[in-house]
């Protein structure tokens, strides 16, 4: 008899154990601070799965606070988490802090990536050539710039990828050189078409040159003179609801994995949309209904499958003067550029910030004077391309403000 029970103990000891030893490795865990936990589905439990938060860092290394606790370093996964939420800071010698509200759910990972922002970011000159314009191509790789004062005058390209990005290693290449025909260098402004087929040049308020690049053989091209500036507009727009707007709102209307609220594809239909990197989210801009200065940047995100943690919709951005504020997108397609202009008269003074598409960790990159309102990020993200001098009344040129 003392043998089988000594065997039944056994056996019962070795199935606890079993279970035991399964249950943990399936994230079941039990509080053994004599509390119940507070679950996210709002009920109480001493007995809960666990879940997960991997938090990653641009640049790496940084340390992460769990509820202002020293937890890990990036890049980590915290384990073992009770379900619920938790405030999240990641910390870098040199950079601006970071902090969220992550919520934790039960055998789920929820991964976030703080990008991080230099507390005092560089500014490195890009070009020394007088730039009076420039523009970034729609698949974001090149600048287009226009400038009398170069190698030779004309519509320049500065490279965005490949070589390391500053004065002294530049690749800038000649687009379209001045010519009897026509002296673009001469330009106020400058845009691409969708696709980057097409470049415009605007000479003054109604004279416009059009160049098409799409087979482009010299850079002696003769451009058309464009009086209707608003039908060339229109045709770009149509091209770009017709090679990729229309395929965009047929892949989300038959998504099995989302329903998109009819508002927001009305709003597709009918009014501008801007459509980041990844082309998996996209943005409007709302004028407040009681005070037509402020806005609201409204963002969908169209991933599939959606990442733990992340919304569908969000609506949580506002802009307090939308007539001054240029809104771009980051090149990571989590965060959004705000160029925000100083409401003092005739002033040039702008503020670069960073924002996540939740609205959260509003980070001021660079405040001072621009001569453009546009900045655009490298497709690395470390920098961003803006016009601006140095000095009072001297020459315009492109600098890349350095955040890592």
């Amino acid at each position: 008899m003392k043998n089988l029970a000594s065997l039944l103990i056994t056996v019962a000891s070795l199935i606890l154990i079993t279970s035991g030893t399964v249950l943990y490795s399936e994230g079941w865990r039990i509080n053994l601070s004599g509390e119940s936990s507070k679950l996210t589905d709002g009920t109480t439990s001493r007995v809960h799965k666990t879940g997960m938060i991997a938090v990653r860092s641009i640049p790496n290394g940084a340390k992460v606070y769990i509820n202002d606790v020293l937890t890990t370093a990036t890049d980590d996964t915290i384990a073992s988490l009770v379900p619920g939420d938790y405030k999240v800071r990641v910390e870098h010698d040199g950079f601006e802090s970071w902090e969220k509200t992550l919520t934790v759910y039960p055998e789920l990972v929820t991964d976030i990536t703080a990008v991080l922002v230099l507390q005092s970011p560089r500014l490195e000159p890009l070009t020394n050539a007088d730039v009076k314009a420039f523009s970034q191509s729609s698949n974001q790789n090149n600048i287009a710039f226009l400038t009398k004062n170069h190698e030779e005058p004309g519509i320049w390209i500065l490279p965005l990828t490949g070589s390391p990005l500053n004065l002294f290693k530049s690749s800038s290449r000649l687009l379209i050189a001045d010519n009897i025909n026509a002296s673009p260098s001469s330009g106020e402004n400058v845009w691409w078409s969708y696709y980057d087929k097409e470049i415009l040049v605007q000479m003054n308020t109604n004279g416009y040159l059009l160049y098409d690049i799409s087979n482009q053989t010299s850079t002696k091209s003769i451009p058309t003179s464009i009086t209707d500036v608003k039908a060339v507009f229109e045709k770009w727009d149509t091209d770009w609801k017709s090679n990729f707007l229309t395929d965009k709102i047929d892949n989300l209307t038959n998504s099995k994995d989302q329903e998109v609220p009819k508002s927001i594809l009305n709003k597709l239909k009918t009014e501008k949309s801007t459509w980041s990197p990844d082309d998996k989210k996209f943005f409007f801009v709302n004028t407040n209904e009681s005070d037509n200065k402020k806005a609201d940047i409204i963002i969908y995100n169209s991933e599939s499958p959606l990442p733990i943690g992340e919304k569908r919709l969000y609506n949580s951005i506002e802009v307090s003067d939308i007539k001054n504020t240029t809104i771009q997108w980051y090149s990571d397609s989590y965060h959004l550029i705000l160029l925000e202009k100083s409401d003092s008269v005739d002033s040039n003074i702008y503020t670069i910030s960073l924002i996540r598409i939740d609205g959260t960790n509003k980070t001021p990159i660079y405040t001072g004077e621009l001569a453009s309102n546009q900045a655009y990020a490298t497709p690395s993200g470390d920098k961003i391309i803006v016009l601006t001098s140095l000095k009072e009344n001297s020459q315009t040129n492109l600098y890349a403000i350095a955040i890592r």
